[in-house]
């Protein structure tokens, strides 16, 4: 668990807080001779290469080459099959799924092989899940809500043009503090606050003289925020049932 913890950690770092949008832009032009998909790689390689460092104690072997070749090259292969596709949310889960699959198969494979090393890291499971947890929710799961409105956002954007087809980045940066918000209150015990959160929002946003009057805008509205909060709640209970 804790293995697969720091594994996860750098993937979401390397994925959705080191990749630049001109690289994924690149991959969806160049495909496998893509430079961008070259540095993003590169950044896996660095990072996934410090976690299984610090997980073998920093001894260079055979195993640990190994271990960082499968999940680089199989990560490269799946960037690869993924730039062939269009933005969709089946594509987006499927491309996410195949790296965490991977992840999960090295994890479970150092545990079975070398169990002390997960002894070893005991201590820091508290921190480590807070700390996934929080990276998880931050940019990974921004994108994956936008990725799941966004066809009611276009179709919002064909019926009324001076509509956004991309959220705007407080929109953003608002519902990455309320996921973080609601992680913590569900992670420490208080379950009735994000309930609060979550049904006094829905409520504010649903008064909007544009929301009423239009369908299509109390879809979005209830579908992204729904998507938000019950992610944020999923993570907290499992920090708060691990702890």
């Amino acid at each position: 668990m804790n293995i697969l913890l720091l594994l996860f950690i750098a993937h979401c770092i390397a994925d959705f807080y080191l990749q630049k949008h001109s690289w994924i832009m690149d991959k969806v032009a160049h495909h496998e001779r893509s430079i961008g998909l070259f540095f993003h790689v590169l950044t896996h390689v660095f990072l996934t290469g410090l976690i299984l460092l610090w997980i073998f104690s920093f001894n260079v072997s055979w195993m640990w080459l190994g271990l960082l070749s499968l999940i680089v090259i199989t990560h490269y292969g799946i960037d690869i099959w993924k730039s062939y596709q269009t933005f969709k949310l089946s594509y987006y889960l499927i491309d996410q799924c195949s790296h965490i699959i991977i992840l999960c198969a090295v994890s479970y494979w150092i545990t079975m092989s070398y169990p002390d090393i997960n002894g070893q890291l005991f201590a820091y499971k508290s921190i480590l899940v807070w700390i996934a947890g929080g990276v998880f929710l931050a940019n990974p799961m921004a994108v994956t809500v936008m990725v799941t409105i966004m066809p009611l956002r276009q179709a919002l954007h064909n019926q009324d043009n001076t509509i956004s087809s991309t959220p705007s980045k407080d929109g953003h940066y608002m519902g990455i503090i309320e996921r973080l918000l609601v992680m913590v209150c569900v992670g420490s015990g208080y379950f009735v606050i994000p309930g609060l959160l979550y049904f006094g929002k829905l409520y504010y946003r649903l008064q909007d003289d544009i929301v009423k009057q239009n369908a299509l805008q109390r879809r979005y509205v209830v579908l992204g925020t729904s998507v938000s909060f019950i992610s944020a709640t999923c993570v907290g209970l499992l920090i708060h049932l691990s702890s």
